[in-house]
């Protein structure tokens, strides 16, 4: 009862202080595995008899999520019959997405996702997990013809939001994404998964601690700003 009372409260300041949307990172955020490609992409494409040698596989996929491969030219390059919804059954959501978004949202963010991927395996899974409802803008690696880190992608997410740099926060998994961003001029938090690396700095291990980083790096704006 008392989160509902205050979610109105709640949502004006965070829009006050600045903070206007929240961009997350698909692979390794909203969904458990950030390393793809040797966690799940290959295990399955081995478990179904796929042969074909990684190099092969690793380009191939790289050519469908820059949008010069279609889905089923990658099913061809690999040697099998496409399979997009069968495959796609093998990602996990990251445990407490739904309710970390639902949060965000609540508090007046808008929220939105660029991620390195084709365009169908995408909406796939965000109808699948039900994230369709909840981030209003998808950006997609193989619909804007460029990968992170390259900037290209998050510049294309800056002019579609109409948001300064400085009122976006940018959540990824790896640090080599979050540094376009910060030279941007975003705000960002690493999320991190078995793709982060080593040491991968300070960041974030759950859905529950980035929400509450969110809503601590705005309580931070409202007292700078206070007089």
């Amino acid at each position: 009862m008392g989160r509902r009372s205050e979610g109105p409260h709640r949502s004006a300041n965070l829009r006050a202080r600045g903070m206007k949307a929240v961009v997350f990172d698909a692979m390794g955020v909203l969904y458990r595995d950030g390393n793809v490609q040797g966690r799940v992409l290959i295990p399955y494409l081995r478990a179904q008899g796929c042969s074909a040698p990684e190099e092969r596989i690793r380009a191939a996929y790289r050519a469908a999520t820059l949008g010069s491969l279609s889905t089923d030219g990658f099913w061809s390059a690999v040697g099998l019959a496409a399979r997009d919804e069968h495959y796609c059954r093998e990602h996990v959501l990251t445990e407490g997405t739904r309710e970390a978004l639902d949060e965000l949202a609540g508090d007046g963010l808008a929220l939105a996702c660029l991620s390195n991927d084709t365009a169908a395996w995408s909406a796939i899974l965000r109808r699948r997990f039900g994230l369709d409802r909840r981030i209003r803008r998808w950006f997609i690696s193989s619909d804007l013809g460029a990968r992170k880190p390259d900037p290209a992608p998050y510049e294309a997410v800056l002019g579609a939001l109409g948001l300064p740099a400085a009122e976006v926060l940018f959540v990824d998994d790896r640090p080599a994404n979050l540094a376009p961003a910060r030279s941007l001029g975003m705000r960002t938090v690493l999320f991190r998964s078995d793709d982060s690396g080593p040491d991968p700095g300070p960041g974030v291990g759950t859905m529950p601690e980035l929400v509450a980083a969110v809503r601590a790096m705005t309580a931070g704006e409202n007292r700078s700003s206070t007089p």
